[in-house]
């Protein structure tokens, strides 16, 4: 599908306000009738294909996430729900949301809309939710220990990780299904002119923003830094106005919230991975057919493969555009000392995580660092 930035938030306007109304798993608490649906679909048209498929739908839902529609992970997310509805045989059709629809909380708030049932499905990072479920969720938080996003996803797609996170999500409310976590890559930071980093020492009394995180808010402390939490929403603004020198996250972020305008050194630290985790409205989930259920989780793997290799391409492509042609000056600071600095941090985390948890990174982190868990 494709259809303007300006047409999209227009439609993502639409359809997060008739979430409720459109959604056929609880119709009879939220009081909408077919033919005032009937009705807003004739004075509320979708254009092209996209409407062809909302209107065939017997079922229709809204998946959250915080990344712009150009992103790599709103196009798979596009891709893997056409499929859905086409294998359903037009039973499921999902709408995925832009930017969080615009929510003035961000991810925190999407992840509590859908915990209540609000909207159906939510993508979010790990770091959001590092207080919803420490026991689990700090294995993709721990900073520089994983080399690469095949490292994480080597742990995470194990069946174990995907049996613990669900228990340890469930509470609120929320379905986590195996191979449910797409890419981001690695994060990096980026800072502003006079703030490059070079050595670990460079992070001392470096104002950076972080997102609403324990875990890389003393990540940061550890090293030096004075972190900052902002939603992703603020981040253009807080670096724009001087609040912060610095910010984390990986490349499509810096390219597609137009960091690279209000940022100088694009500093490869490769620090901590980023990747986005899809979590079900339970009544939703349970709400859909088995066979509907099997087609999501059948297609789960193949469009997670897919979106892997698509995002680390994506970012090898985008340190190029952001060097060569957005004007940013790149860095390869030495954060080899970082691990054993970390260590307290490590300590911290490990705690947290439940011992099926820590199984799964325990020989990592004493590689790393030279020391017992």
């Amino acid at each position: 599908m494709t259809y303007s930035r300006r047409n999209f938030l227009w439609l993502t306007g639409a359809t997060s306000s008739l979430a409720i109304a459109t959604s056929r798993w609880m119709p009879q608490a939220q009081g909408a009738s077919t033919v005032d649906q009937d009705i807003l679909n004739q004075v509320l048209p979708f254009p092209g294909q996209y409407g062809e498929y909302y209107q065939q739908a017997k079922i229709k839902a809204y998946h959250l996430h915080n990344q712009p529609t150009e992103s790599i992970l709103h196009q798979a997310l596009e891709s893997f729900w056409i499929d859905v509805f086409k294998q359903t045989q037009g039973e499921l059709f999902v709408t995925p949301i832009p930017l969080d629809a615009s929510m003035p909380a961000g991810d925190p708030q999407a992840v509590q809309l859908v915990a209540a049932g609000r909207f159906e499905i939510v993508s979010v990072a790990g770091p959001i939710i590092d207080k919803l479920c420490p026991e689990v969720i700090g294995i993709q938080n721990i900073g520089f220990i994983h080399e690469s996003s095949q490292d994480v996803f080597e742990i995470i797609n194990q069946p174990l990780f995907a049996e613990i996170f669900h228990q340890s999500v469930s509470r609120y409310n929320l379905t986590y299904l195996p191979h449910g976590t797409f890419n981001n890559g690695m994060r990096n930071i980026t800072s502003i002119e006079g703030k490059p980093l070079y050595t670990i020492e460079d992070f001392q009394d470096l104002i950076i923003r972080v997102p609403p995180s324990q875990d890389i808010s003393e990540t940061m402390k550890a090293l030096g830094a004075i972190p900052k939490q902002y939603t992703m929403n603020q981040v253009f603004t807080v670096l724009q106005n001087g609040t912060v020198q610095a910010q984390e996250n990986p490349l499509s972020v810096v390219k597609g919230f137009q960091l690279y305008e209000v940022t100088k050194y694009l500093n490869i630290t490769n620090h901590t991975w980023s990747g986005y985790n899809m979590f079900f409205n339970t009544p939703f989930w349970e709400s859909l057919s088995v066979s509907v259920q099997e087609v999501i989780s059948r297609l789960l793997p193949i469009y997670q493969a897919q979106q892997i290799k698509a995002q680390e391409d994506y970012n090898t492509q985008l340190f190029s555009e952001l060097t060569e042609e957005l004007g940013m000056i790149a860095t390869q600071p030495d954060t080899s000392m970082a691990p054993r600095k970390l260590v307290p941090v490590y300590r911290s985390i490990y705690q947290q995580l439940n011992p099926q948890a820590r199984s799964l990174i325990k020989a990592k982190l004493e590689a790393k660092t030279g020391v017992s868990f």
